[in-house]
């Protein structure tokens, strides 16, 4: 790769993990994820844990897309877009790679649309360590979780007043979806582990276990916690509405962002 800097003799290059790695229901992944080294372009992932610079795009995000809509379910809504356009390409790609997940908030970059709405991210550093045979899908997954997820949601619960739970959930349910739909037999992190287990290895609690109410059939699972759309105007409820949900045998998983 003429004009890149070697790579660290005990780190992984993602860049030779990209060709080929969005395709059939992750397709248009391709066109919202990239690994562009040192871009300065959009706004840092980082910025986003600042209380200032967050609550002026939030409020910049309610007040042009859902003007007299309840603000809190834009976040709520807002963040849908976040997790469903970043979490399944980094976890496609430290499957591929079978590294660690790339996930520090200050190696990622968010490109907005003209009303402050994700619209895909960059990733600025290629390296990462490889996954040890040891690792259990919390350690791979860690990064996303403790290092990008948690203060993230932390930040987004506090300048909204929106339950951390309901961040939580939408997180988990783009996981659910990345291993319902998006997974292949390639890859090698239990996704369900993640989703499906009620405590972290040390013991804390998880807060991604069980984003649905049990059910008997995929057909009729709901979501354990709203996720508030219903408060927006003009924006579909979810088919997993804990609300009011649709049930049918031609339901198909909707995960903004994530899918098409």
């Amino acid at each position: 790769m003429p004009g890149a800097e070697p790579c660290p003799d005990d780190q992984i290059d993602l860049r030779d993990y990209m060709d080929g790695l969005f395709h059939g229901h992750a397709a248009h992944l391709g066109e919202r994820f990239a690994i562009t080294p040192d871009s300065d372009k959009g706004r840092r992932c980082s910025d986003l844990t600042d209380p200032a610079s967050l609550k002026q795009l939030l409020d910049f995000y309610a007040q042009t897309s859902f003007p007299g809509d309840d603000a809190r379910s834009s976040v709520s809504y807002w963040s849908q877009w976040y997790f469903g356009l970043l979490l399944p390409p980094l976890i496609l790609l430290a499957g591929a790679a079978r590294s660690q997940l790339p996930a520090s908030l200050a190696n990622l970059r968010l490109a907005l649309d003209a009303s402050g709405q994700p619209r895909g991210f960059e990733l600025t550093d290629p390296y990462v360590a490889p996954a040890l045979d040891t690792d259990t899908p919390f350690d791979r997954l860690a990064p996303l979780i403790d290092g990008h997820l948690s203060p993230l949601v932390f930040s987004l619960s506090a300048r909204s007043g929106v339950s951390a739970k309901v961040f939580w959930m939408n997180a988990a349910v783009v996981i659910d979806y990345t291993h319902e739909v998006l997974w292949s037999g390639s890859q090698d992190i239990d996704l369900k582990a993640i989703t499906g287990s009620p405590k972290k290895p040390d013991g804390n609690r998880n807060p991604l276990f069980s984003p649905y109410r049990p059910s008997g059939s995929e057909a009729t699972r709901t979501r354990r916690v709203c996720c508030l759309r219903y408060g927006l105007e003009g924006v579909a409820r979810c088919q997993d509405c804990s609300l009011k949900p649709t049930y049918g045998n031609d339901r198909r998983p909707l995960v903004l962002g994530a899918s098409k």
